[in-house]
């Protein structure tokens, strides 16, 4: 044991400082080892039988272990609706009827190898035998281990051979000791493989503390909202053919200016009814930005926002607006891929590229995923002073989502289930993985633009944003002051790009046909596709934005069916795939040609 220890000691000064900083710094001493058992300073044995006996428990297939909790994508396939997706929908729902079809395919559960495992989380060491013993007999997708005690972590360094750990797994092996977990090495761990993370995630609990429950809360988060914003090739298809209706029609953001005024960013939120109060006080005070559907609501109270910006591109949108958005007095802020028949509707019609719409050369960064980042945004491109009214990102379970008096009115707003998150005045508040999203975008936009940001929204907490329930600001020249905004709205003269699907689609193709023969080769075949896809897109933004989505839905549903059948039989999943992919180009040709009729 103590030859271990040296020589972990040694690995970690000379590869990981921060670690060997951790162990260096120990002060006091709370635990001792004896009798193969680990106590604390009353003589307490922490572990409940031996080391050695409850760590072969910890260890022991985790796929098939009741310690071990276990979170799906899903257990049985989801089929897509045809209709709205009827390239990808098509080969999904191919790929499942293919697989059901085949007699080793498994309904309720299915194939693990007895040596792989998919994505793990360790929360908690102790003295580590356990993960040592994981490592030992199994290959894994992914591992993160979590430890907030630093010294259980240098006890660990009596049972576990790091430098092994490192050498097996590399950039797969994750390491956090000591102090609350961070989200960003969360994300990186889950994003870094999004594919294979998805399918399941295995997590241990070796004891309770506060900080574990907090990071496994964390890990919950982060795991949930990863499920959302992939995309579709229809979906995006829908903004294109919009983009290309709108292009070069309507002045376009192109610039930003550092203003000396506040800003109020007003999403619809159920909290903006306490907010009209505020809104009507300041709105001499502050240039008001309104999204989505709050513009009615603030409207039924006499107030015409500023800007009020829309970015979906859905056809709905036309129906939400219809009977507000022509009396709207304010100047209406687009996204190039909303239809244009709203931009129709308005008095006052600009125009901004939304983030992640490659067709584009100047992006609002910040802008995705929903319209109240757009805002957000908008506003961070010419303040350091924002304020936020209904702006929730969370709601109260059983209770309506939106304002009274908005779009949502007529339809059903209320959830009664969530993700419990830390409220902005309270601690009953809800969210879900579209606003878990959300609010990590405007997290970043406040660390990297050192913005001053007031939240008056009864919603989630926005790390960075000071809670706020009232203020009377100074009256500012805010005729003059919307004047130099709207100076940064140009005439474009933009060329639609080149874009070529089958650049991206024929290599995918050609990497699948490649043999794999386990669960290890498999995880290394869709991790392998799922980075050049990535690559891919950043170096040809215009072909990758396009069809990313629906290749990442493709290759995810492929990589959990191949559990739910013989890997033998791998081959068999695939024929949908072969047969239906390039039709994804063909219908983009077919879109170009249609384009370039009309004009």
């Amino acid at each position: 044991m103590q030859k271990l220890f040296e020589k972990n000691i040694k690995f970690f000064y000379e590869n990981s400082p921060a670690h060997y900083e951790i162990i260096k710094n120990l002060k006091s001493r709370n635990y001792y080892l004896k009798n193969d058992n680990l106590y604390d300073l009353n003589g307490n044995k922490i572990y409940p039988h031996s080391i050695t006996k409850d760590s072969l428990q910890f260890s022991y297939y985790p796929t098939h272990n009741p310690l071990w909790e276990k979170k799906y994508f899903y257990i049985t396939p989801r089929t897509w609706e045809e209709n709205e997706f009827p390239i990808t929908g098509k080969i999904i729902n191919k790929m499942i009827k293919q697989a059901r079809s085949l007699p080793s395919y498994t309904k309720e559960g299915f194939y693990f190898d007895n040596n792989f495992l998919p994505t793990t989380a360790i929360f908690g060491l102790l003295a580590g035998k356990h993960l040592n013993d994981l490592v030992d007999n199994f290959e894994f997708q992914s591992l993160f281990v979590y430890e907030p005690n630093p010294e259980f972590f240098a006890i660990s360094l009596y049972y576990v051979d790091y430098e092994k750990i490192y050498k097996k797994l590399g950039e797969r092996f994750f390491l956090w000791v000591n102090g609350t977990l961070d989200y960003f090495a969360i994300e990186k761990f889950y994003y870094e493989r999004k594919i294979t993370s998805s399918f399941l995630t295995l997590t241990l609990k070796t004891y309770n503390h506060p900080l574990i429950e907090d990071a496994i809360n964390k890990f919950e988060e982060v795991r949930v909202a990863k499920f959302r914003g992939w995309g579709t090739y229809e979906d995006e298809i829908k903004g294109v053919k919009n983009y290309f209706a709108n292009i070069n029609k309507y002045e376009t953001l192109m610039g930003s200016e550092s203003l000396n005024v506040p800003f109020c960013v007003v999403a619809n939120g159920k909290s903006l009814e306490k907010n009209i109060p505020f809104i009507k006080e300041n709105k001499n005070s502050m240039i008001i930005i309104s999204v989505g559907t709050a513009l009615k609501p603030l409207m039924q109270h006499g107030i015409h926002s500023d800007f009020h910006i829309e970015q979906e591109r859905i056809p709905l949108l036309v129906e939400a607006l219809k009977d507000v958005l022509p009396k709207y007095e304010g100047y209406f802020v687009g996204a190039n891929v909303v239809n244009p028949k709203v931009f129709q509707m308005a008095k006052k019609p600009y125009m901004y590229n939304r983030e992640g719409f490659a067709l584009s050369d100047y992006f609002l960064i910040g802008s995705s995923p929903l319209v109240g980042n757009a805002g957000f945004a908008f506003s961070a491109n010419f303040t350091k002073e924002i304020y936020l009214c209904g702006m929730d990102l969370g709601f109260r379970l059983n209770e309506n989502k939106h304002a009274k008096g908005s779009f949502y009115d007529t339809r059903e707003d209320k959830v009664q289930s969530g993700i419990k998150i830390k409220g902005n005045f309270s601690d009953d508040i809800y969210t879900d993985s579209l606003f878990l999203s959300s609010k990590k975008t405007i997290e970043l936009l406040i660390k990297t633009r050192k913005l001053n940001v007031y939240n008056l929204s009864d919603g989630a907490y926005i790390k960075g944003t000071t809670p706020l329930t009232f203020k009377k600001l100074p009256p500012i020249q805010k005729v003059f002051e919307i004047f130099k905004v709207t100076q940064h709205f140009k005439r474009t003269n933009l060329k639609p790009p080149k874009i070529e699907l089958n650049e991206v689609i024929l290599p995918v193709k050609k990497t699948l046909s490649k043999q794999v023969k386990n669960k290890k080769e498999l995880t290394g075949l869709i991790d392998f596709l799922d980075n050049a896809i990535n690559s891919y897109t950043d170096k040809h933004l215009n072909t990758g934005f396009l069809i990313r989505g629906s290749l990442t839905h493709i290759l995810n549903n492929l990589y959990i069916l191949a559990h739910k059948i013989d890997i033998k039989d791998f081959d068999k999943l695939l024929k949908p795939i072969n047969k239906y992919i390039t039709q994804y180009d063909k219908d983009f040709e077919a879109l170009k040609r249609e384009i370039k009729e009309r004009r």
